[in-house]
């Protein structure tokens, strides 16, 4: 394996968990937001 695919693959794992963790993000908003309007009787 040359250094370029290494890269390559780093670049791609680095991309992966930005996008999950933007997801995350958003879920836990919006989770955040319906909690806070008191959406949910807890």
């Amino acid at each position: 394996m040359d250094q370029k695919e290494k890269n390559r693959k780093k670049a791609l794992i680095v991309l992966q968990i930005v996008i999950y963790g933007y997801l995350l993000a958003m879920f836990g908003i919006q989770l955040y937001m319906s909690f806070a309007r008191g959406w949910w009787d807890l």
